[in-house]
């Protein structure tokens, strides 16, 4: 995971409210941040996602300053997550509000809004040989006898 409970719990929500919410399960939390996880690359698919994110072999290799930016938005959408399952002294409406802020920066990023610094997928055959925001390709030349 990009994003630990302890991280959560450092910058989004107060330790003892994820420990209220989840009552002292961590699987609970840890799901909530790999949904938001899972969410958030749904919208990166032209980035490196596992230099981002890692993968079940490694881990994340990207360590620009943008990575932090990427953990905010995991951060917001993991804590919007929690909150709906119960919300003991926190404002729901303030988490919904940064959770849609959150996903209107995602449509922002897909759509190539936005860019950050992250790394693009490695060149192949399938992206053109670049990484620009175009991507084109065309069927097979085929020839026709008469």
């Amino acid at each position: 995971m990009l994003v630990t409970i302890e991280e959560l719990g450092k910058t989004s929500l107060y330790p003892e409210i994820i420990q209220k919410i989840t009552r002292g399960s961590n699987d609970a939390a840890e799901l909530c941040i790999l949904e938001a996880e899972s969410l958030a690359r749904s919208y990166m698919s032209k980035y490196n996602l596992d230099a981002i994110f890692g993968n079940a072999e490694s881990e994340p290799t990207f360590t620009g300053q943008d990575i932090n930016l990427v953990k905010k938005i995991i951060k917001i959408i993991a804590s919007y997550y929690l909150v709906r399952k119960a919300n003991p002294n926190v404002n729901v409406e303030l988490f919904r509000a940064d959770y849609e802020d959150a996903l209107t920066w995602l449509e922002s990023l897909q759509a190539g809004n936005v860019n950050p610094d992250l790394p693009y997928k490695p060149d192949s055959s399938e992206t053109g040989g670049d990484n620009s925001d175009v991507y084109f390709n065309s069927l097979p030349k085929q020839n026709n006898f008469f």
